[in-house]
């Protein structure tokens, strides 16, 4: 006989569980990652070695972040890059946005001794996470609300920040 309680409200285990996913599509990757942008309340950091015109740079993406920046006055978005050159080149969407949106969204690159790194993460509130340990294979773990592992990448990405620098030819209007 299955106790009814029990059926209702799983575990701690079965919920953290639920939340956890691996993802291998591509597509799916991007609707993932549109999805935590689209759920952002406070802070969204990004590192990636490359940003992936396929990931971020979609209509969907732009809309999210634009919509989150334009929620709070309070709301930051901050990216660290490697290859800004590729970054700026095949992100235009987010380029308008960067130049636009200029006190709420920040693009850094790495500091030299952080190039190579070949991760690629995405923390939302310190609560949510999209993560791939290397950048060309298409698998990602995904959590909806893991706080300890986001707040552990929020960490590195912070250490990432503190030694980047602010790309200088995002703040020019390219006139």
């Amino acid at each position: 006989m299955v106790d009814m309680e029990t059926a209702k409200n799983p575990s701690i285990e079965e919920k953290s569980t639920a939340q956890r996913r691996i993802i291998k599509d591509r597509h799916e990757v991007g609707e993932i990652l549109a999805g935590l942008i689209e759920n952002a309340r406070r802070e969204i950091v990004i590192f990636a070695p490359q940003l992936d015109g396929a990931l971020f740079n979609t209509s969907r993406f732009a809309r999210a972040l634009a919509s989150f920046v334009a929620r709070h006055r309070h709301n930051l978005a901050r990216i660290v890059v490697e290859d800004a050159e590729q970054s700026i080149r095949d992100n235009d969407r987010l380029v308008l946005l960067f130049r636009r949106l200029s006190d709420f969204i920040h693009m850094h690159q790495v500091s030299d001794e952080h190039i190579g790194i070949r991760e690629m993460f995405v923390v939302v509130d310190h609560r949510s996470y999209l993560y791939q340990e290397d950048t060309s294979k298409h698998e990602c773990i995904s959590h909806l609300n893991d706080a300890h592992q986001a707040v552990m990448l929020a960490r590195r990405f912070n250490e990432l920040w503190d030694r980047s620098e602010p790309i200088q030819s995002l703040r020019s209007a390219g006139l």
